[in-house]
């Protein structure tokens, strides 16, 4: 027998079974295969692959063997077709080195330069495309063949393998290192530019080693590379899970060390490592507890970008290998993730006198008629209809005495009395918001243009940074007092303040890379979080820091802000999560409160942001089967209340109005939950219908003290006790979005295009007695 041989065999094989039926059915189908069998030194090497194109890698192991015989040095990879098997042969001179790995995330690896004469591998693989061509004509095998008559015979000087190190940092309570031989690559200045995904030149195999606190651990013979891949993943899942509260423990075999992860409820973790396994030798573990997440994982980046370094400098060409830039961008993402929770630039403004001063001016009343009671019955008819192709809701914005409607390739306005077309205009579809300029519209690409309300016409034009993920997000700064400016995202990392008048950016200032932003403006100061352990407040007027808190959970929404307080909800996406109050012109805080559902549980997934009344915070906790409404005191924090609020399911909008917090269901009903005690105090049945019947928005409407409700018609109730005032349907509209104006004229658009007003009819009142 020879020392290499290669068997393709024909053998009845069991197939998947097409897309379209195997992830719903399962079923499995039979196939005629042709399976693979590599022999080196009498061992299939490939016994445990399923590969059931054979006649394929063959045909590619022969194309590269014919390659290689024509040149005495040279490096080759076949890469199977059913799975992410490699099939590597280097060629030194008469020797040729074999190796078969699986290259995938968490990679395996078979064989690793095994050494035989290059003369007997390419026998083998001549003698298997011979019997191949004896089965059938191929034409592309049969060229194969061919390449391998010739053969370039002559020998090189084998590099000589160099050892390397990568040394323990003796100062840190936590560092892995290891000693390899690696042999030189090519001469780098043969480099063709091109970047490839290379594993099996990071195969090298060398002696692992850790210190933790202080004691040496021997993790014994391995691959480093693999190594350090699994250990930088698995500290990346426990900085996470630590980072949002959560438990987590895992055990996993990296490249044949055991490593085991675990973060319990405290948020320290345990590290227990192991030797690589030898035949007939016992493997010892170590068990380090109470270590810190942040330590560990900067132990992985350390060995990782340690390994990245050491690695390069060997061997240059490895500066264009894609899976060793992938290791050393995981590091950078890593590092730049414990960065950011381990900042430490909270800031308290010293002197928010002038911020609360503006916040707390109002402007002159002016004189108004006495207020009418709330009528007992409301009564609407439709006043005009229009059809709208293409409609985007997003861009449909009720404006003074005009409806501005947004479309595919055209805006327009109606008179929102009539119906009447004032104007229209040809525009892309982008991203809209009303400015007191006009409507300001911000394409993808990044241009920004404000159409005038009054004829459609551009009167400003500008460009900012384009986005290149996640939608624009910004706020209008318009009020006396303050200049007018569109603050909006711009590429991702910056806001920039566009002034209203010129064009120009007045401030731009760097939010950082995390996360989605949230904006909430209040007065002379803009709240910024974006998903991270910051809540920044940003003067609106120079973009400069007023003030800003850290902590070690993350701001996950937008905070809710009134006069004189400022409440904010930490953590709380399936982790411990806890409410704080802070000053909103100063940052100082006032009180922090866990937030406890009642049920004794430590995780919670909070909905929305915290619902203020005039004396209780409440915020939304979802449970598996329910949602609880948990209330806390204003000006203590103390919880008051905790209850279940089966009645509302996800996707339930919510209103604040007055003492109440007003929810509209998506399964068809209204329901109002005192914010003093979390009993239920009313719930309507808006009707049954259709899935499809309902609105894409349920948000309700509070106008001139009537509540409209949006279902598959709109309802209208009075909130303080429930009592129905009107029904406006049945709908010619689904109303999808819903708009009503300070006359009590409602206004609704369906995503299908239809925009219906409804006018309030006459009414009876008692205007004397005689």
């Amino acid at each position: 027998m020879r020392s290499f041989e290669i068997f393709v065999d024909q053998k009845l094989q069991t197939a998947a079974a097409p897309l379209d039926v195997a992830p719903r059915s399962g079923l499995r189908s039979k196939a005629r295969g042709e399976v693979l069998d590599v022999f080196v030194h009498g061992a299939n090497v490939t016994a445990t692959i399923a590969e059931g194109r054979g006649g394929f890698v063959l045909r590619d192991i022969a194309l590269a063997i014919g390659e290689l015989a024509r040149a005495p040095r040279g490096k080759r990879i076949v890469h199977f077709y059913d799975d992410a098997w490699a099939f590597a042969i280097e060629r030194l001179g008469a020797v040729a080195l074999l190796s078969v790995y699986r290259s995938s995330p968490v990679p395996e690896v078979l064989l690793y330069d095994a050494e035989l004469p290059f003369a007997e591998v390419l026998a083998g693989v001549a003698e298997a495309t011979e019997r191949a061509l004896a089965r059938g004509d191929d034409p592309e095998l049969a060229l194969a063949r061919q390449a391998l008559e010739l053969t370039t015979t002559g020998d090189v000087e084998r590099p000589s393998a160099l050892p390397t190190f990568v040394e323990i940092d003796k100062d840190s309570p936590i560092a892995l290192g290891c000693e390899f031989s690696m042999r030189p690559g090519p001469d780098a200045s043969a480099d063709t530019g091109v970047e490839r995904s290379d594993l099996h030149a990071l195969l090298f195999r060398g002696r692992i080693f850790a210190e933790v606190r202080g004691r040496s651990v021997e993790l014994g013979d391995g691959h480093p590379f693999l190594v350090a891949e699994r250990f930088l993943d698995l500290a990346r899942a426990a900085f996470d899970a630590w980072d949002s509260g959560q438990l987590y423990h895992v055990r996993a075999d990296a490249a044949g060390v055991p490593i085991g992860l675990r973060v319990g409820p405290d948020g320290q973790c345990a590290l227990a490592v192991a030797q690589a396994r030898k035949l007939g030798a016992a493997r010892t573990t170590a068990t380090f507890p109470a270590l810190d997440v942040c330590d560990v994982a900067e132990a992985a980046i350390a060995f990782a970008r340690g390994l990245v370094r050491v690695i390069q400098r060997r061997d240059r060409t490895q500066h264009q290998n894609l899976r060793l830039g992938a290791l050393r961008q995981r590091a950078r993402e890593l590092g730049e993730a414990i960065r950011d929770v381990r900042r430490t630039d909270s800031k308290i403004n010293p002197s928010p006198e002038s911020y609360r001063a503006f916040a707390l001016r109002r402007p002159a009343p002016a004189a108004e008629a006495p207020a009418s009671p709330m009528p007992t019955r409301l009564r609407y008819r439709p006043r005009w209809r229009a059809l709208v192709p293409g409609i985007d809701l997003r861009a449909t914005f009720l404006c003074g005495d005009r409806l501005i409607v947004g479309g595919v390739a055209e805006t327009f306005c109606l008179d929102r009395t009539t119906g009447e077309l004032l104007w229209q205009a040809r525009t892309e579809r982008a991203t809209a918001v009303v400015t007191p300029g006009g409507l300001a519209r911000i394409k993808p690409d990044g241009a920004v243009e404000v159409h005038d309300f009054g004829n459609g016409e551009v009167t400003l034009r500008t460009w900012i940074a384009p986005r290149t993920s996640g939608p624009y997000a910004g706020a209008v700064v318009s009020a006396p007092g303050l200049p007018r400016l569109l603050v909006v995202t711009e590429g991702d990392q910056h806001l920039a303040a566009i002034d209203l008048m010129t064009g120009e950016a007045r401030w731009r200032y760097a939010w950082g890379r995390r996360g989605v932003l949230r904006l909430k403006r209040a007065g002379k100061l803009l709240y910024v979080s974006s998903g991270d352990s910051g809540l920044t407040a940003l003067d609106v007027t120079t973009g400069a820091v007023v003030w800003r808190a850290r902590d070690r959970r993350r701001f996950r929404a937008a905070p809710a802000v009134d006069a004189s307080q400022l409440f904010a909800v930490l953590g709380g996406v399936g982790s411990p999560a806890s409410l704080v109050c802070l000053d909103p012109y100063s940052g100082e805080p006032s009180w922090r409160a866990d937030i406890d559902a009642g049920t004794g549980a430590l995780a919670c997934s909070i909905e929305g942001t915290p619902l203020v009344t005039e004396r209780a915070v409440v915020v939304l906790v979802r449970e598996r089967h329910t949602l609880r409404v948990v209330g806390y005191d204003r000006a203590t924090g103390a919880r008051l209340f905790a209850s279940a609020c089966p009645e509302a399911p996800v996707g339930t909008s919510w209103l604040v109005v007055d003492d109440l917090l007003v929810g509209n269901t998506p399964a068809g009903a209204l329901v109002a939950v005192s914010a003093e005690t979390g009993a239920l105090r009313y719930k309507h049945a808006l009707g049954s219908g259709l899935e499809a019947d309902l609105p894409r928005r349920l948000e309700p409407v509070l106008r001139s003290g009537a509540l409209y409700v949006p279902h598959a018609e709109v309802h209208v109730f009075r909130p303080s006790d429930g009592t129905r005032i009107a029904t406006i349907g049945p709908s010619e509209a689904i109303p999808d979005l819903l708009r009503v104006d300070e006359n009590n004229n409602v206004y609704v658009a369906e995503e299908s295009g239809h925009v219906v007003s409804y006018g309030v009819g006459p009414r009876l009142e008692l205007v004397g007695a005689s």
